[in-house]
């Protein structure tokens, strides 16, 4: 959520500099070129964007120096619409307008009005409070697949890099990737230090988890705050395999 907005502010800005005949590249922070050599030094050439929205982190690692192939995923149709015609000139990314979960089935996820924030999970009122703009305002039918499942289906089976970006949800991605799980060798994820969208698991157990698993974390950068108190509220962590 807070790296979406963050990127799409940057873009934002780019916009209107690109109207006056130049061009931005934002410069990779130390985290992110670390993530790249790790990915160039163990050929890992695919990325799976979990929660693509318009397609704001896909565009970001091309910028920063990922030339592999993309694999987004976003099950909202309007955000999906908008991410079609970002991908659309990029042949080594792919779109797929569904979300990724723990089955196979048919869901409702719940629409904020900033689309970022939009999530299976009920949203909690504390967060609403913090940041109006997570506010629910729809619901929309949706399509989720386990990750081994699609992986399967496309007959995939190299190593790769997992992005997750599905507020709250994304202890129950990574258990439809049981099947796949040996395969991901980076891991970048957003993680709450308090519930924001209820049911959600929280940094510490998802920390314990990831690292059980042959991971060991690579960078935390400062995600979420309260504008108010100034607490930390979530925060991005990239993971990376032990090799």
């Amino acid at each position: 959520m807070k790296l979406m907005r963050k990127i799409d502010l940057y873009s934002k800005i780019n916009r209107l500099i690109n109207k006056t005949g130049f061009d931005v590249r934002r410069f990779p922070s130390g985290n992110y070129r670390m993530l790249l050599k790790y990915l160039k030094d163990n050929s890992i050439t695919d990325c799976f964007d979990v929660g693509a929205n318009t397609g704001q982190y896909a565009k970001f690692i091309r910028s920063a120096g990922f030339n592999g192939k993309i694999f987004s995923f976003e099950p909202q149709s309007k955000a999906f619409g908008q991410l079609s015609k970002s991908a659309k000139s990029d042949s080594q990314w792919q779109i797929y307008n569904i979300g990724l979960g723990d089955s196979d089935e048919k869901t409702i996820i719940n629409i904020s009005k900033n689309s970022v924030s939009s999530s299976i999970l009920d949203i909690s009122q504390s967060l609403v409070e913090t940041a109006p703009d997570t506010k629910y305002i729809s619901k929309e039918e949706i399509q989720i697949n386990r990750l081994d499942t699609f992986i399967k289906g496309i007959n995939f089976t190299d190593r790769f890099f997992l992005k997750i970006d599905a507020q709250g949800f994304d202890s129950k991605i990574l258990e439809g990737a049981a099947g796949c799980f040996n395969d991901i060798y980076a891991l970048q994820l957003e993680l709450a230090y308090v519930p924001l969208y209820k049911e959600e698991k929280l940094f510490d157990e998802m920390r314990e988890f990831i690292e059980s698993s042959g991971f060991y974390l690579s960078s935390l950068e400062s995600g979420f705050t309260d504008p108010q108190s100034g607490r930390l509220l979530q925060v991005e962590a990239i993971f990376l395999r032990k090799v």
